[in-house]
């Protein structure tokens, strides 16, 4: 039988994907000099990748971009790079807004530390409450090349889920048993994100990090209603319950050009 909270979270999974229509919010994020949505993630093994979601302050454009002037101008002594954004098209379950999704890369570890130690960047670091509501960062090393091509014809899915300590294995187990249903409905797991560096700003515990983040593409917006009618589905759902502590779920798109 499934926890009172699986069967909350299964409801909101099932009434967000039939009744809530899409976000259709435009990202705000880029600095002026790269004002074109780049659509592929092209990086090597060792490289480090960070994916913000921000969700910015309406009127703090100007000390938005005079922000990104000195990250930028800094971050590029370390090899700084802005790979790719994506849209916000659904926040399905999440109290949180964020207007897009924004990937960086650093060329190695140690050049993301020599950023974040660098003794310039406390003082732009401090600049971020006064420019977004709140700026969700995600930050790995990657462990394998990845290459990544977003298509405008099709969807994208973003879990981030806090694992269950006294179940550490089940949300392994409930992905992998959903993993036949994914691809018969047109889903294709892209990447994951395991046991990520975090960092925000405003009300959020940086002390309290994500176990895990999950992207997939899909062919079709109603991809994940047809894998929860899957028989994979139904076997593994109770894994999902007991696999997490909390979750986030959002669905994004490429931007417009």
């Amino acid at each position: 039988m499934l926890s009172l909270r699986t069967t909350a979270v299964m409801l909101s999974l099932s009434a967000a994907f039939v009744f809530t229509p899409a976000c259709s919010k435009s990202t705000q994020e880029a600095p002026n000099q790269a004002t074109a949505a780049a659509t592929s993630l092209k990086l090597k093994k060792g490289q480090v990748l960070s994916i913000i979601l921000p969700q910015a302050k309406a009127d703090a454009s100007e000390a938005r971009q005079q922000y990104y002037k000195q990250a930028f101008t800094l971050g590029a002594k370390f090899g700084l790079q802005r790979e790719a954004v994506l849209a916000m098209d659904d926040v399905i379950i999440s109290d949180y807004k964020p207007s897009g999704l924004i990937f960086y890369s650093y060329p190695d570890a140690a050049s993301e530390k020599g950023l974040s130690s660098a003794p310039e960047w406390p003082a732009i670091k401090a600049m971020r409450p006064g420019i977004w509501q709140e700026l969700k960062i995600y930050t790995a090393e990657l462990d394998s090349d990845l290459d990544l091509n977003f298509d405008p014809d099709k969807s994208y899915t973003l879990v981030v889920a806090w694992l269950n300590p006294e179940n550490p294995d089940d949300y392994q187990r409930y992905l992998k048993g959903i993993e036949p249903a994914v691809a018969a409905a047109g889903g294709r797991f892209i990447y994951k994100m395991f046991n990520p560096q975090y960092e925000a700003n405003g009300s959020t515990n940086t002390n309290t990090a994500p176990g895990q983040l999950t992207f997939v593409e899909w062919d079709t917006l109603d991809g994940f209603t047809k894998v929860r009618t899957s028989a994979e589905y139904k076997a593994n759902a109770r894994y999902f319950g007991t696999g997490t502590t909390k979750v986030e779920f959002y669905r994004m798109k490429t931007r417009p050009q």
